[in-house]
């Protein structure tokens, strides 16, 4: 007998690795390996770490720079309130004091206007008795005048002829 034996241990491992990496991923592709241990280690040798620190320190700035400005602004606007302030009470002293002059000149005014008015006034009174006066004369030509100026001769000649007739009578009578 006559006989064949034949034996066969067949494996077949069918591995594809394919990885698609596309854009920004900076991962670690690892392709066609079978039955392999790959420990892969990551590091961004502390730059996480240092940019949260970084972070950390520039808002710690950031909040003292922006004290510092709050700080800066509430004694800009302090001094020129009180800038304002001492204007104001400058411009309120000069105002009275021109206020005081003007009132006393306008006092002054009024009364050389008071004085004037009454001697304009006076003047005034002269002129129109004048006035009347010259209308009388021109009115009956002076007679007027005249006449009162004979009454006073006639009074004067009078007295004058009572006093002759009294002397007359006197020696008469001596």
């Amino acid at each position: 007998m006559g006989g064949s034996k034949s034996k066969s241990n067949q494996s077949t491992t069918n591995v594809s690795g394919q990885n698609a990496i596309q854009g920004d991923n900076l991962g670690i592709a690892i392709s066609g390996v079978n039955g392999s241990t790959i420990n892969a280690t990551m590091t961004d040798h502390g730059a996480v770490e240092a940019a949260s620190e970084l972070a950390m320190s520039a808002l710690a700035n950031n909040t003292k720079t922006t004290d510092r400005a709050f700080d800066f602004g509430d004694k800009a606007l302090d001094r020129s309130l009180d800038f304002g302030e001492t204007a104001l009470e400058a411009n309120t002293d000069i105002a009275k004091t021109a206020m005081n002059t003007l009132a006393e000149s306008n006092g002054e005014n009024m009364q050389m206007l008071a004085g004037l008015a009454g001697n304009q006034a006076q003047q005034n009174t002269q002129n129109l008795n004048t006035m009347i006066e010259l209308a009388k004369l021109k009115a009956d030509g002076g007679q007027t005048e005249v006449a009162g100026d004979m009454k006073t001769v006639a009074v004067v000649a009078s007295v004058a002829g009572v006093g002759m007739l009294f002397l007359v009578f006197l020696m008469r009578g001596k």
